[in-house]
């Protein structure tokens, strides 16, 4: 869209001063948001090398699997950004190799794990503050802040701002900030009318009322 290209301009623009005078890694520089899919290749202009993001029009057969944050393997991250171009997707990179093999996640690992994803939601909006050292862990935190910490990753995990997360947007969390976390596929099904969405009401009753309902069977 419009927004994208114009973020794209003032990228490439920041670039200029650095373009034919210095040799760094020029793409580390350049973040791509359109062509959609696309991905950050060095080229030469004019004699000058310049950062550009193109969509890949052939790839090489050369075997380095990456993974990609919606957990599907390629050969090399050419061919991920030519699958993304051609779908006209934003499908990034999650880590280099393929994607890890789903472990088996016990019955006990599942029941922890809503319980353990709060924990780390929790670290993660405690990020930047400054330090507190009577910070109450999750342990001492109510039913009304566990559901406001869940609606808040909720808020920002919805990109699109419909309401709704999709499974593609669950996919990225798993892949791309914990791929291996072997529990995250089977806890992620909270979708309990089958509509291929989770909404909010359907997110913070499958992380907070089965993160309570884990730790209350403990004490």
């Amino acid at each position: 869209g419009g927004r994208a290209q114009r973020k794209q301009r003032q990228a490439e623009e920041s670039l200029r001063p650095y373009i034919g005078r210095v040799k760094p890694k020029l793409c580390e520089l350049l973040k791509c948001r359109t062509p959609v899919g696309s991905w950050c290749q060095v080229v030469q202009e004019n004699g000058i090398l310049i950062p550009k993001c193109v969509c890949p029009q052939s790839c090489p057969r050369q075997r380095a699997p990456v993974c990609s944050v919606v957990g599907k393997t390629f050969e090399n991250e050419c061919w991920l950004h030519k699958d993304a171009c051609r779908k006209r997707r934003r499908t990034g990179l999650a880590h280099t190799g393929p994607c890890l093999p789903k472990g088996k996640c016990t019955e006990e690992e599942l029941g922890q794990f809503p319980y353990r994803l709060l924990d780390w939601f929790l670290l993660l909006s405690r990020m930047g503050e400054s330090y507190a050292p009577a910070a109450p862990p999750q342990s001492c935190l109510s039913h009304t802040q566990r559901t406001q910490l869940a609606q808040k990753r909720f808020t920002l995990l919805d990109r699109n701002k419909d309401g709704k997360l999709s499974r593609r947007d669950l996919k990225k969390l798993h892949y791309k900030r914990m791929p291996l976390e072997h529990c995250a596929t089977p806890f992620f099904s909270c979708d309990r009318n089958r509509n291929r969405k989770v909404t909010l009401n359907e997110w913070t009753a499958c992380l907070v009322d089965r993160s309570e309902a884990w730790f209350y069977q403990l004490m």
